[in-house]
């Protein structure tokens, strides 16, 4: 009996050795083989947040980062940890922002993760205080400031009242409406139908006479204008309101 004994004990003993990993014993992970440590989605977001802040030149309350994301978050060495961000596509700094880190251990580059997260940027923009109809020059008292998402909406954010008092609305918009620069334009100095005069010099000989705008100009602008002396349409450049120039 002793023989058989010993023939069931050896066959426990490889039969063992062929079964898998127990259900209760972890197996080890990457960071436990290769002594490393995984930086925090919170110190990734950090940084994230710092760089937005000194690009846009704002503060940390102007700048709300949501749906955070990090990609290809390597293990690295124990040790002092730098991470520098950087943007691979010049993009705006705001709605989808995706940028680069560059994770150094020691002063030596280890891996490169990625930075994703929606970012609403805060800022105080020129609102219209009461309706506005097409074509109506703005003024002092048609506009406020109030802290905006410049996020929402397209084109750049007005943000400068005096700059927008003496522009002209594209387009109607409504009370409290936020501006943007392409809803404005600048005043033509020249109205369609306004009586000019006319200058002409070609050496020191000068013509004047007088004519009519047949288009509206700004300052510098060519526009067609009427002699009416002769009743032939002309190109002129706009001096002011009242005068445009031939030129030879």
């Amino acid at each position: 009996m002793k023989p058989m004994r010993w023939v069931m004990v050896l066959w426990i003993l490889c039969s063992s050795a062929l079964l898998p990993w127990a259900a209760g014993a972890a197996e080890p992970k990457d960071s436990d083989r290769q002594g490393g440590v995984s930086i925090s989605e919170a110190e990734f977001r950090e940084a994230f947040t710092r760089y937005l802040c000194a690009h846009l030149r704002k503060p940390p309350s102007d700048v709300v980062v949501s749906r955070f994301k990090v990609s290809e978050n390597a293990p690295v060495p124990a040790g002092p940890v730098t991470i520098q961000l950087y943007q691979k596509e010049h993009t705006p700094l705001y709605g989808l922002v995706r940028l680069a880190a560059m994770v150094s251990v020691k002063g030596a580059v280890r891996h490169e993760a990625t930075l994703t997260g929606w970012v609403d940027v805060f800022e105080s923009m020129v609102c219209t205080s009461r309706p506005l109809k097409k074509g109506q020059v703005l003024k002092a008292e048609d506009l406020y400031l109030s802290r905006q998402n410049v996020t929402r909406g397209q084109g750049q954010a007005v943000i400068d009242m005096d700059k927008a008092v003496g522009l002209v609305v594209r387009h109607s918009v409504r009370q409290n409406t936020p501006l943007r620069e392409w809803m404005l334009e600048k005043a033509p100095v020249l109205d369609k139908g306004a009586v000019v005069t006319i200058l002409a010099q070609l050496g020191g000989l000068r013509v004047t006479v007088k004519g009519v705008a047949l288009e509206r100009g700004y300052p510098g602008e060519m526009v067609k204008v009427q002699n009416s002396m002769s009743q032939k349409a002309v190109f002129a450049r706009v001096v002011d309101s009242s005068h445009v120039r031939v030129e030879f």
